[in-house]
């Protein structure tokens, strides 16, 4: 279909142009991509409030923070070669630096023995390598001294408020535990800003009928509205499973990496999201090579409206992801939509 942040961002405000967005990133530098958390396209003005998080690194604030120091100051050699030829050529892509790592990185997972990769991953955590390009989808490394302004961090407090109140306005009804596993931002989730928060009225804790725990709720913005779209399997709105079918009463599982014949939704099956309710799945494949958006299945779970307006709203979703991801017609199919 299309990478994830550009389905987040389609999700919320319909279709845009790629070049808008490229120009965004590369030329204007108004965001950015970072893995401070996971990997993440940020807003540039964010940096004062995730330069905190940046000097937690380094200070070695948590065991995963002082491991990584550890192994960044063992293989010294490394980290010095890759910031002088960045700052010597320029821009440079992954497989440019040679390993000259001494003690090599140990995991269970992919990265294991992957020493240069992980250097990089560690130094943009650090707040010294920057992503300045892609090429062919690949990155390309510079130095964030040249790539992105200098900032101060925020004071703790003022970053948690900000972040709070972010988590709880992206999430709409929340529990803490719930806010402080936010994407990124539940790093500085705390008590003390949910209280500035109720006490300025952005914030009012509410009962939320069927479901065990303190919830918290944010006031309403201006422009908050309903829209029928989907959503990716990776979007913040539906990444915590558990709080997704306590909320929605979706039982939602990625299934990318499930046997084609155990699949209950389908592999890229993005929930539809109607009039606040998550009311079924559709799954797409995008067949580049024809131009075409297959309609694979379209499920809506018991209880979800079937009337008229709803699907012409859930075709509407459909036939603008496929504008969006380059396809000229849908194909919908054989067999009777559920």
């Amino acid at each position: 279909m299309a990478r994830n942040h550009l389905l987040v961002l389609w999700s919320r405000f319909g279709r845009y142009k790629l070049a808008d967005f490229d120009r965004l990133l590369w030329r204007d530098r108004s965001l950015y991509e970072s893995i401070l958390f996971i990997a993440s396209i940020l807003p540039t003005a964010d940096r004062p409030l995730h330069a905190l998080r940046i000097r937690a690194a380094a200070r070695g604030e948590t065991p995963q923070h002082q491991r990584m120091n550890a192994w960044v100051r063992k293989n010294a050699r490394l980290r010095r070669d890759v910031i002088a030829r960045l700052r010597r050529e320029g821009p440079l892509p992954l497989d440019a630096f040679e390993d000259r790592s001494i003690d090599s990185w140990q995991s269970s997972g992919w990265n294991a023995d992957r020493n240069v990769s992980m250097m990089l991953h560690f130094l943009m955590r650090l707040g010294v390598v920057a992503i300045g390009a892609r090429a062919s989808g690949r990155r390309v490394f510079t130095l964030a001294s040249t790539w992105l302004p200098t900032v101060r961090p925020l004071s703790r407090r003022l970053a948690a408020r900000l972040a709070t109140e972010r988590a709880l306005r992206a999430m709409g009804v929340a529990t803490y535990q719930q806010l402080r596993r936010y994407y990124g931002l539940g790093y500085y989730v705390t008590p003390d800003a949910l209280g500035d928060l109720e006490r300025t009225g952005v914030a009012r804790r509410v009962t939320v009928e069927g479901l065990e725990g303190e919830h918290f709720a944010a006031a309403p913005a201006a422009g908050d509205g309903d829209r029928t779209t989907l959503l990716s399997p990776f979007d913040p709105l539906i990444i915590d499973r558990a709080r997704t079918e306590a909320l929605f009463g979706m039982r939602y599982r990625m299934e990318i990496y499930v046997p084609k014949h155990l699949r209950t939704r389908g592999y890229w099956a993005m929930p539809i999201l109607h009039d606040h309710q998550l009311i079924g799945t559709v799954d797409p494949r995008m067949d580049r090579e024809r131009g075409r958006l297959e309609v694979l299945s379209l499920q809506l779970d018991p209880g979800a409206p079937r009337d008229r307006a709803t699907r012409r709203a859930i075709d509407s979703a459909i036939e603008d992801l496929a504008a969006f991801a380059g396809a000229s017609d849908v194909v919908w199919p054989a067999r009777p939509r559920t």
